[in-house]
């Protein structure tokens, strides 16, 4: 039996600019974790198939691409099973963050991580992305670019975002707003031929307005009508910071919770 090579990934912090990191996969089974260190990014990269292999690209200015390279008519053992990435990511610097994967299963653990923007580009496959500690920085823009695929997202709030955008279409969304929300932030989702579940804590001031949804509406309980949306009880008195989410839905079922 063939060893599978392992290529180990290094990448230091940038010495001038602001450091922006762009993870860009196509059929993959990628992982992305936090870690305390002094590296920007350490992991490995295994190719089973021969024939992809992971490529490390400085772009100046504090700019770095991660990428797999290669051609399917090249590849020695194409049934030989998907490549696996996996990066640890440090945290002693804030820095930009892109993610794009293809036909791949993204599991991404984005707590601590001091992120001051953060984009999510998904083709087919599934993603599991989780804020399981908040970021100690402000993320202004947060975008998520989805196509036929599945995405599970928990503990949105530690994100820490001002602005949150989503765009699907024929896709499974299941979004979690756990955590600590530190300061107001406003989520507005479009998707298209999709199943949806949003689910915020009790504890949250929330107000969920739904655009245009052709399907299913199902509100959950301890949601009040109100100005045309659903507020959670701390909503309804007052409480602040306050978390606005717009959803729309072209075809398919929205559920909205309290958990």
């Amino acid at each position: 039996m063939e060893t599978v090579k392992s290529t180990v990934i290094e990448v230091p912090w940038p010495e001038t600019g602001e450091p922006r990191l762009k993870v860009s996969v196509g059929g993959c089974r990628l992982k992305i974790s936090a870690v305390d260190g002094d590296a920007w990014v350490s992991g490995t990269y295994e190719d089973p198939t021969g024939g992809l292999e992971s490529k490390v690209d400085d772009q100046g200015g504090g700019s770095v691409r991660i990428t797999q390279s290669g051609k399917i008519s090249r590849l020695k053992n194409p049934f030989a099973g998907a490549p696996r990435m996996e990066l640890q990511l440090g945290k002693s610097r804030p820095f930009g963050l892109i993610i794009e994967t293809g036909a791949s299963e993204a599991t991404v653990e984005l707590g601590g991580l001091p992120l001051k923007r953060l984009a999510i580009k998904q083709g087919a496959g599934r993603c599991d992305l989780d804020f399981s500690e908040p970021n100690p920085e402000e993320i202004d823009e947060f975008d998520v670019d989805s196509g036929a695929s599945t995405l599970i997202m928990r503990n949105l709030a530690n994100a820490n975002f001002t602005s949150m955008t989503i765009d699907g279409g024929a896709a499974t969304y299941d979004l979690d707003f756990g955590g600590t929300l530190r300061r107001d932030g406003e989520v507005r989702m479009s998707a298209g031929v999709a199943a949806v579940t949003i689910s915020v804590p009790a504890a949250t001031a929330a107000k969920i307005t739904p655009g245009s949804v052709l399907g299913s509406l199902n509100i959950g309980d301890d949601l009040t009508r109100k100005e045309g949306g659903f507020w959670t009880e701390n909503a309804l008195a007052g409480l602040k910071p306050v978390l606005y989410i717009v959803p729309s839905v072209a075809l398919g079922t929205l559920n909205l919770k309290v958990t």
